[in-house]
């Protein structure tokens, strides 16, 4: 199945006759946007091939392929909290180590640098907040940046796109209201029901006010699972599973155990989750993040254990007390977080 790092080159590839807009709608997965496709009736009604993410199925490494081109392995973001020095884990959203260099961190062109160098002009619209953020000048590189100051005013966002897109052969549009609502309301809720209408509407809007002939690309960077209290797990409380480890990172659902002893970490972990959950060791599980082999300054970033959730199973820590009280959740091996729609419609 074809993932989100192979989007970009189709957009590209017809950039010499047509205006494009690529819209990202964060935690958009195929399987959650088909439980109730008339909350979506503009969505759905878009002609539709399904992609695969990469994993880990989170933001910051999915992005960072459909931006890229490159898989988890080569671009290097490899989730949402990664170890970037001795002792500290980085939270990639807000990059809150400012020792982590975004271009060096993050070294593949983005497809808004290379359309620069042919003389091509692109611009990125996303949250005010993330100007000259370290994610922003990670993957958002060598576009024109547009802040979006109110992001509940979805009339005014579509002719904000609207407008760029006249003096910008690629807009790229970043909605993540959808993300942060699962989060704290569970993807079932009426809330995230809501909030995906309202998104639906902006769509519609779009194809009405973008200029004749702009192509609209739009799709999700991971899908989401509602996790129970009673499948909340912390990692502190259990003897077998907190013994060797030195730093727990990634996400609730796809974990990075960062230890001296990996063998005997994985295999605590492997009898305690039992078919709950896959265990690998950094060795096994590095073919799972895609392409040639990372480098091994990439490849430490990565846990000395890798640990991927199935069903609605969740390992908390208490270093990271806002993950407990999440209910959608979101970053492992599942169709439910994987599967994203890619669709495609015509101003």
């Amino acid at each position: 199945m074809p993932g989100l790092s192979g989007v970009m080159a189709g957009v590209v590839a017809h950039l010499g006759t047509q205006p494009s807009v690529v819209v990202l709608i964060d935690g958009l997965g195929s399987l959650n946007l088909d439980d109730d496709p008339s909350l979506a009736p503009t969505l759905t009604s878009l002609p539709r091939t399904e992609l695969q993410a990469g994993l880990p199925s989170t933001t910051a490494a999915s992005i960072t392929s459909l931006l890229t081109g490159a898989e988890t392995a080569q671009h290097g973001l490899v989730g949402f909290a990664f170890r970037t020095r001795p002792g500290f884990a980085m939270n990639t959203i807000l990059w809150d180590d400012p020792s982590f260099v975004p271009e060096a961190a993050q070294p593949v062109p983005t497809w808004f640098e290379r359309l620069g160098a042919e003389g091509l002009p692109s611009a990125v619209m996303v949250p005010a907040a993330f100007a000259n953020s370290g994610l922003t000048r990670a993957i958002l590189r060598g576009a024109d940046f547009v802040g979006i100051e109110h992001e509940s005013d979805w009339m005014a966002q579509a002719a904000q796109v609207a407008d760029v897109v006249k003096t910008h052969p690629l807009t790229y549009f970043y909605i993540r209201s959808l993300d942060h609502t699962g989060h704290a309301r569970g993807w079932r809720s009426s809330a995230w029901r809501r909030q995906l209408r309202r998104i639906d509407g902006c769509v519609g809007q779009l194809l009405e006010t973008l200029p004749t002939g702009t192509a609209l690309t739009i799709t999700g960077d991971h899908g989401m699972v509602d996790v129970p209290p009673t499948h909340k797990v912390l990692i502190d409380d259990e003897p077998e599973l907190a013994k060797g480890i030195d730093m727990v990172a990634g996400e609730a659902r796809f974990r990075y155990l960062y230890t001296g002893e990996p063998e005997a970490v994985a295999d605590r972990w492997t009898t305690w989750w039992g078919g709950r959950a896959d265990v690998f060791t950094r060795e096994q599980a590095l073919p799972l993040f895609g392409g040639t082999p990372p480098t091994p300054e990439v490849a430490k970033r990565f846990g000395d254990v890798v640990v991927a959730f199935h069903d609605d199973w969740v390992a908390l820590t208490s270093a990271r007390p806002r993950e407990a009280q999440m209910i959608g959740m979101h970053g492992s091996i599942t169709d439910q977080e994987r599967l994203v729609p890619l669709l495609k419609g015509m101003a």
